[in-house]
């Protein structure tokens, strides 16, 4: 099998230091898996082919240093202090990060979905009879990885739901595609006792 050269004019890797987005009141990106970067990397990336010839995100594997534990990730804005990144709560949670520590980034490119299983956390998600509520909030994530933790806002609530399988890689790109969503049972969901 022939190695494939990667071109390194298009790979951009960083360490920052990582801060929960809530620390600077970057509420808005709490419900998705779209992180904060300085201003350098936005002009790292737009001296990139693949930035300036592509209508896809650009996407990124985001990786605890110490621990060994990675997903993945898209950009929502260049306005982080140089050295630093910020991060949504459930992304920051599922690196098992402390507020200041090291995460390696780099872009990536992943496949595009086309199976999603999840779980809620709440029974009560599932019981919602507007189903494209978790449609139209997918759309804050522009990839998702196995392991990862999705939050779905409505009715003035959040949702959390656990992704459990992704194909056809463990990794995926959600946007622009159509992707079969399947549920387990939620996490607090109780078998109905049987009356004797």
């Amino acid at each position: 099998m022939r190695s494939q050269k990667i071109d390194i004019r298009n790979l951009f890797i960083e360490v920052y230091k990582a801060y929960p987005a809530k620390t600077v009141h970057k509420d808005g990106i709490e419900n998705s898996n779209n992180i904060i970067l300085p201003p350098s990397a936005l002009n790292e990336l737009s001296h990139m082919n693949d930035f300036n010839n592509s209508n896809a995100p650009i996407l990124f594997r985001i990786l605890n240093i110490e621990l060994n534990i990675f997903t993945h990730c898209g950009v929502a804005e260049f306005t982080a202090e140089e050295g630093t990144c910020y991060l949504p709560t459930t992304m920051f949670d599922r690196l098992c990060l402390m507020e200041g520590q090291k995460v390696s980034i780099r872009n990536t490119a992943l496949k595009l979905g086309t199976f999603i299983k999840l779980q809620p956390h709440l029974t009560e998600f599932t019981e919602n009879p507007e189903h494209n509520i978790l449609e139209y909030n997918l759309r804050n994530y522009f990839c998702v990885t196995e392991g990862d933790t999705i939050s779905v806002k409505h009715g003035g609530k959040t949702y959390k739901l656990d992704v459990i399988e992704c194909k056809p890689e463990k990794a995926i790109r959600t946007l622009n595609t159509n992707i079969e969503i399947d549920f387990c049972p939620s996490k607090d969901y109780k078998v109905p006792s049987k009356d004797v």
